[in-house]
């Protein structure tokens, strides 16, 4: 059995099909990883979901900030922006079925034997894995259960620094934050959700999440979607997925290989290379 990671979909469901055609994945005896953001910006999000749906215990999924996005959408908590690709999935007969399964969905996800953990953004500096593991499961047990709403009422870009005596929406704020938005700290402490490009080309002073000194998942092998297209070089336990004009693969083995596969812009149902 082979475990593939795969970056961010985006609704790009053709492109999905032919990543897993040139990785030869057999749903019979392989699994599949998703880095979140399985939705939005391409065309066939509805489609997205249903497949990795269907694959049951042969795929796992974490959380990434389109899905939330996609849940407060849902309950009219945010209203829905110019270039969204989300209405199939909110008009669909298994609407609410889709979105009840989203919510069951972890933040982060980690398998001892292979080795890896997976993410959709990061992993603050501050926090150790058993933290991290912690912190997820508290948002994920209020977003799971009946009274879900209020979580996505108050998840908000506004929480930006960590403190332990954080409490209520704010603590849950800074950890969806964190795992979903994480790309660079702007100085001790805060972290930066909106820079992009390649590492050095930024103002100074900003410094990738996993590059901080003293963090505390350094001893981890941690997947996750490269949002902020850090274009940078190999980086000993990081293995960040490119997400910006590709979907990649990565083979989880000891030495792991990454297949990748491309699209055109813009894109549309008719327009994959």
């Amino acid at each position: 059995m082979t475990t593939y990671a795969i970056g961010s979909v985006k609704g790009n469901y053709q492109l999905l099909l032919k990543l897993l055609e040139k990785i030869q994945f057999d749903p019979e005896n392989d699994c599949l990883w998703f880095t979140g953001n399985l939705v939005n910006e391409g065309p066939d999000s509805l489609a997205v979901l249903r497949f990795v749906k269907a694959l049951g215990k042969k795929a796992v999924t974490v959380l990434g900030n389109q899905e939330l996005y996609l849940l407060a959408v849902a309950e009219g908590f945010e209203q829905p922006e110019t270039g969204d690709t989300l209405n199939d999935i909110l008009n669909a007969p298994d609407r609410d079925e889709l979105l009840k399964w989203l919510r069951r969905r972890s933040l982060i996800h980690h398998d001892s034997k292979l080795n890896f953990t997976l993410v959709h953004a990061g992993i603050p500096v501050e926090w150790s894995f058993s933290q991290a593991l912690t912190f997820s499961y508290e948002v994920e047990s209020v977003l799971s259960m009946n009274n879900y709403m209020p979580l996505l009422e108050n998840t908000t870009r506004d929480q930006s620094r960590w403190s332990a005596k954080l409490r209520g929406w704010r603590r849950l704020r800074f950890i969806v934050n964190a795992f979903t938005l994480i790309k660079y700290y702007k100085e001790p402490g805060r972290l930066d959700f909106d820079t992009t490009g390649a590492v050095g080309s930024q103002t100074e002073g900003l410094v990738p999440w996993y590059r901080l000194p003293d963090r505390l998942t350094a001893n981890l092998n941690i997947i996750f979607a490269d949002d902020a297209n850090f274009n940078d070089e190999i980086y000993p336990g990081i293995y960040p997925l490119p997400t910006q004009g590709s979907l990649s693969a990565l083979k989880l083995s000891p030495t792991p290989e990454r297949t990748s596969v491309t699209w055109a812009h813009p894109i549309s149902k008719d327009q994959y290379e």
